[in-house]
């Protein structure tokens, strides 16, 4: 869900040739759309495509994508419109909100052709494919495949898959406004069907038999404040909803801890958005909470508390998407103030999915693990730097990249000890996969076989099912971790189910 974004006006470029070594402060966008000076395309391009986010280079895309897709729109967010525009629906009439696309040209025509020029003379003809890898083995090592099979017609339009760890229930969320509760041992016979606002995101359980649910409000890419946090306790037979958050923008995460250090919780919110946004911290005060606003951009993914400079307090980590993708550092200062630090960018297409905090070496200092794989706007072509990434941490919390494995259309992952000899397992999904691919590699399971070497391995026989979600849990309370694959599929969204419901599918640990 990446958008391409340009700085509009009042912000300022960041290098730009010969502009970056003049001594006065650098020009505005305005500046530079009425300014004389003689830039080649590879300047502009530095100036104009870095003046927000990390600066795309040419090879990041082909070139009938870079011209029929991204740059056009790129251009029209600058405000400018050539003759082949005409007749085509203006940003206003698609409900894009003000301030998106200037209403006043920030690039000249003359200046438009030589950065269009620069990206499409240095942009390959088709796609970059993928890196040599280790081919990956079929049957995964240590589980065992289980479809299982429900008589009833519905949609399998899974949202959320969570394992309770004290009774292994399946806690599913599902787009059509419904949370249902599964049996895991007893054939996932429903327990109980809870009625939720549209596609629940995020779930936890509190210690006192109530949960707090986060829902996104609608799906699909929109600008709506439909989202909603909230507690279901029980009353009877009934559960009673009491709003904590409400109108929020899209949310797709939810992450809770003390922050302020006041002993009582706080959270923090990631309003995904679409071209509007957020990441706020809700700190509780003496009357519930307030909102302190992190960032005021859209692309919100998850957000991890952690120590990070071991001062005592809770710092965040949070993933960012969309244009500005980054893993952003938001440090503690206290009384309710964060410093904001990226600790690592991406260019705009890079397509940030999920991200962990782990050990990964076993040497005490916890590294970053990252998929990329988000493949549903403008640029839907294969990527060949698509994948799964390790950035080692070198115990001053400097992060390098380590490992990389290609994977197209990586979209979530988990961590874990799966066959619990000592050393971190990784697992990750694809939404968006080579369909020609051989074998399937929408789901790798990436067992460490020594330290930093990893052996990939797919399912022998994979489903034809379309994995959107992944969980782990000890689904069957036996001490080892299982792993859940939630199902979405696309040809069930706009008509009535005319299949029987299959939600996921489970990789069943065989260690115990």
């Amino acid at each position: 869900m990446r958008r391409y974004l340009v700085c509009l006006l009042g912000l300022t470029l960041w290098s730009c040739g010969q502009i970056a070594e003049r001594k006065q402060p650098s020009p505005s966008l305005q500046q530079l759309a009425n300014s004389d000076l003689d830039l080649s395309g590879e300047q502009l391009a530095n100036g104009y495509c870095a003046a927000c986010h990390v600066k795309p280079e040419p090879e990041v895309l082909d070139k009938v994508t870079w011209e029929s897709k991204v740059l056009p729109d790129m251009r029209k967010r600058m405000g400018l419109y050539l003759p082949e525009d005409f007749g085509t629906a203006l940003p206003e009439d698609e409900g894009i909100p003000e301030g998106i696309y200037s209403k006043t040209p920030m690039i000249t025509r003359e200046k438009w052709e030589k950065l269009l020029t620069y990206y499409l003379e240095n942009a390959p003809e088709k796609p970059i494919v993928q890196a040599d890898k280790q081919s990956p083995k079929l049957g995964i090592p240590g589980f065992d495949l289980e479809v299982p099979q429900f008589p009833i017609v519905r949609s399998s339009l899974t949202t959320m898959l969570k394992v309770h760890s004290e009774s292994g229930q399946l806690w599913l969320g599902h787009r059509f406004r419904s949370l249902f509760v599964l049996d895991s041992k007893n054939g996932f016979a429903q327990l109980d069907s809870i009625p939720t606002p549209v596609a629940p995101v995020e779930l936890r359980w509190n210690t006192n038999g109530t949960f707090d649910l986060l829902s996104i409000g609608l799906m699909d890419p929109a600008n709506d404040s439909l989202g909603v946090l909230a507690n279901y306790s029980h009353s009877g037979d009934n559960w009673v909803i009491r709003p904590i958050e409400e109108k929020l923008m899209r949310p797709v995460h939810v992450e809770f801890a003390d922050w302020n250090g006041d002993g009582r919780e706080d959270h923090a919110i990631s309003h995904f958005g679409n071209h509007l946004g957020k990441l706020s911290l809700y700190l509780s005060d003496s009357v519930g909470f307030k909102e302190l606003i992190l960032k005021k951009d859209p692309g919100a993914r998850r957000t991890i508390a952690v120590d990070f400079d071991g001062d005592g307090d809770l710092d965040m980590l949070a993933l960012m998407t969309q244009a500005k993708e980054a893993i952003v550092l938001f440090e503690n200062q206290g009384s309710g103030k964060f410093r904001e630090e990226s600790l690592l960018t991406f260019q705009p297409a890079f397509g940030s999915s999920d991200f962990r905090y782990e050990d990964m070496t076993g040497d005490g200092h916890p590294d970053l693990i990252l998929v990329n794989g988000d493949n549903a706007d403008l640029s839907q072509i294969l990527k060949n730097y698509h994948g799964v990434r390790i950035f080692e941490n070198d115990g001053s919390g400097e992060f390098e990249e380590s490992w990389f494995y290609p994977m197209h259309g990586a979209s979530a992952l988990e961590v874990g000890d799966f066959d619990q000899d000592g050393r971190q397992d990784l697992v990750a999904i694809s939404f968006f996969p080579d369909k020609t691919q051989r074998p399937k590699q929408n789901l790798v399971y990436f067992r460490q076989s020594s330290k930093g070497d990893f052996d990939p391995f797919v399912m022998e026989y994979t489903p034809d099912l379309h994995w959107l979600t992944i969980s782990k849990g000890d689904l069957d309370l036996d001490g080892d971790v299982d792993l859940v694959v939630g199902t979405f599929a696309f040809d069930e969204l706009y008509r009535p189910a005319t299949s029987h419901w299959t939600p996921f599918a489970v990789l069943r640990n065989l260690l115990k």
